[in-house]
């Protein structure tokens, strides 16, 4: 196996691991509460979410499904694929980071405000209920909404792909919505996910390239003398 591929399985789980350190962080801090306030805008109230939860059983069960797996799957398959199949290892190393920054980003946000979840506040009912959900987040991460932000940060990046892209945009509109028809989240936060995720796909690439030389030098693809900016591509073995 291309030791590129080794070096990034063992990285990959680590950076995992330490972005979603990043947003616990923020639970010590005591952030502004705008329930209230967000609560007086439009379709945030009872009876959106009531014909929302009124849908047929079978719509409900198949959004669960979507919000439940499509997202994760979205995140790990879009890795693999430019890691295993494509062997782009900086569009894998970019989408990554992209998702680190995502966190770190929403981290300090959710640090300064939060807001509860429909669900929370009896505007709408938790149609998840996972017993251990809550675990690994909060349901007052809401503004933005992340499961939002990240569909459509991984449709832009396969936005070039010929087929791919009709899947991961059907993900990006279907996710947004499975999280306001099981009272996850809020309209404002699947719009403000929408832009957030996209200012996350527009941010300089700098560091993500850096960071993926780092990797190549770690699967020792590119020699030391790569840092110093002195070094052609020659060095590549």
């Amino acid at each position: 196996m291309d030791r590129r591929i080794v070096v990034r399985l063992a990285v990959y789980p680590i950076a995992y691991i330490m972005w979603g350190g990043l947003m616990w962080y923020s639970q010590i801090l005591k952030p502004i509460d705008a329930t209230n306030l967000l609560m007086t805008l439009p379709l945030c109230n009872r009876n959106f979410y009531l014909i929302l939860q009124s849908l047929p059983t079978v719509v409900i069960e198949f959004f669960k499904i979507i919000y439940l797996y499509g997202f994760s799957l979205m995140i790990i398959c879009g890795i693999a694929y430019y890691l295993f199949i494509k062997k782009d290892f900086l569009k894998s190393d970019i989408i990554l980071i992209d998702l680190a920054l995502g966190w770190l980003f929403a981290g300090i946000i959710y640090s300064i405000i939060v807001v509860k979840s429909p669900f929370q506040v009896g505007v709408a009912k938790d149609l998840i209920n996972m017993k251990y959900f809550w675990i690994f987040t909060k349901p007052t991460y809401e503004i933005p909404s992340l499961h939002t932000a990240y569909s459509f940060l991984l449709a832009l990046h396969f936005k070039d792909e010929k087929y791919l892209k009709y899947i991961y945009f059907t993900l990006a509109i279907l996710i947004p919505i499975s999280t306001l028809i099981l009272g996850m989240h809020w309209i404002v936060d699947v719009i403000t996910g929408f832009i957030y995720g996209y200012l996350i796909y527009k941010f300089p690439k700098t560091l993500h390239k850096k960071i993926s030389e780092a990797l190549d030098f770690l699967a020792g693809y590119i020699k030391p003398c790569i840092f110093c900016r002195n070094c052609s591509s020659q060095n590549k073995k």
